[in-house]
């Protein structure tokens, strides 16, 4: 730790403590910004959609989910199951494509209904990610792994339900998923540049087939090889979407150099308390300490309670704390599961993850759009991370500078405590004279609700028990 993150967390513990001291039960809430101290910069946020279920009257709530919203990424599942796809092998050679077979395949209503979303996306300038789900078809996998030595989502499934692909149809998997990523670069004529040749391995059988963290390197390693031998060697790969965040998948693939090559971004789960500092770390100590770290899955799982309150207290709060946990914790991206409400077929039934509401076609926004506008809407790609801090309890809370507006950025999640919110900015020249407040609560959403004057360097705004805010300030001068 640094002298200057060591002042840092002395002054908000002696801020927090001094006005403790003072004010007793009633005392304010403190957060102190340094925005000398900088940490990741921000590639995006952006939501998961199936592609499948795009249709033409859903163009419009995909425009205010890239216009109003703020997503500037998008995780697009393009099957749900690929055991569906191939169910009998195309040929019994894995290094020759079968492209009668394929290109039949590739062109089935299913797919093009993916391949139209993607476009409508291409269309608005964002190059998505492209991800697969769902186990692999039965004659690539085998009953012959053991038992698992990670935790995994479900415990005690039957080996031949399972779903373990096995070793020897790694060439056969690469080239079935590979070809998938050809025929959408080279003949639906897509712009995208990142790859997730498969989801939630530790989640079998549902999500994904079986394969463990020692399995996953080799795995990989047979998919980008067969990118580069198709000419695709540009498209990085997303790994591992693990369901199970504490699951180690990273240091064996960080150890595979020729696989490291391929890799674009290490990629997490986490609908829990649980987040990616510890994968972080293991990425930053290793030689490939450049590699991102993006959360590709967050939200929450209660969907099926449809009441306000669950909708408010899960998918509102608890929600953004996780996105900006992960952020705290050197997440460079974060994906929303899910964009609109839609039947899951790992599920088999209709889920009600998304931000916006389905009804007969009509698509509307949930409380849970207005709370994560919050952050996507204000914090735009290129902002880096800042030191924020609170010693308050109910609060977590990020901060962020945009160099190109000169202009700083909190956002913060409140669960409780004092109503009474103050904001100090570290010494440094050319502080906001003024902070926008812009607040989702019970009643209101995403609105700005005040503008807030800086006096002797310290801001004060008012807040109900439970919110989730933004504060904007533009700068006087850049430092």
């Amino acid at each position: 730790m640094n002298s200057r993150t060591l002042k840092f967390a002395a002054g908000v513990w002696l801020l927090s403590s001094s006005l403790l001291f003072a004010q007793g039960k009633e005392s304010a809430a403190r957060i102190v910004v340094d925005p000398h101290e900088r940490f990741q910069r921000i590639e995006g946020f952006g939501v998961n959609f199936t592609g499948p279920y795009f249709r033409d009257d859903q163009k419009t709530m995909f425009d205010l989910l890239i216009d109003d919203l703020g997503a500037t990424m998008f995780r697009v599942v393009a099957y749900l199951v690929y055991s569906d796809w191939e169910v009998v092998n195309d040929n019994a050679d894995p290094n020759v494509m079968n492209w009668e077979y394929y290109n039949d395949r590739y062109s089935t209503p299913i797919f093009e209904a993916t391949w139209n979303g993607l476009r409508y996306l291409n269309s608005k300038g964002i190059r998505p990610v492209i991800a697969l789900m769902g186990p692999v078809p039965v004659w690539m996998t085998d009953v012959k792994a053991s038992s698992p030595q990670h935790r995994v989502c479900q415990e005690n499934v039957p080996p031949n339900q399972q779903g373990h692909l096995s070793p020897a149809m790694y060439g056969e998997f690469a080239e079935e998923v590979v070809s998938m990523v050809e025929y959408a670069r080279t003949q639906a004529h897509l712009d995208f540049g990142f790859f997730s040749p498969f989801n939630e391995t530790d989640c079998y059988p549902p999500e994904g087939p079986r394969v463990d963290p020692d399995e996953a390197p080799k795995v990989l390693e047979a998919v980008a090889q067969r990118l580069k031998k198709e000419g695709l060697g540009d498209i990085r790969l997303t790994v591992a979407d693990n369901a199970i965040i504490t699951n180690n998948y990273t240091d064996p693939i960080l150890k595979d150099d020729e696989l490291m090559s391929q890799v674009g971004a290490f990629t997490f789960h986490t609908y829990g308390e649980d987040s990616v500092g510890p994968q972080v770390d293991r990425v930053k100590a290793s030689k490939y300490s450049q590699v991102p770290v993006w959360l590709t899955e967050y939200g929450d799982l209660n969907d099926e309670d449809k009441t306000f309150e669950n909708q408010w207290k899960k998918f509102s709060l608890a929600a953004n704390r996780r996105a900006l946990t992960a952020l705290n914790q050197g997440a460079s991206a974060l994906f929303y599961f899910d964009a609109f409400d839609d039947y899951e077929e790992c599920a088999k039934r209709l889920c009600y993850y998304g931000l916006f509401r389905s009804a007969s076609h009509v698509y509307s926004p949930k409380k849970s759009y207005f709370a994560t506008r919050q952050l996507y809407h204000f914090v735009r790609p290129g902002s880096q991370r800042i030191a924020a801090q609170t010693a308050a309890l109910g609060i977590t809370v990020s901060a962020f500078r945009d160099a190109t507006t000169d202009s700083l950025v909190i956002v913060g999640v409140k669960e409780g405590g004092a109503n009474r919110v103050e904001v100090v900015l570290q010494e440094g020249d050319g502080p906001p004279t003024s902070w926008d407040l812009y607040t989702t609560t019970r009643t209101v959403n995403c609105v700005k609700t005040a503008v807030v004057r800086v006096q002797g360097g310290v801001a004060q705004i008012d807040l109900p028990d439970e919110a989730v805010f933004t504060l904007v300030g533009t700068r006087n001068k850049s430092n």
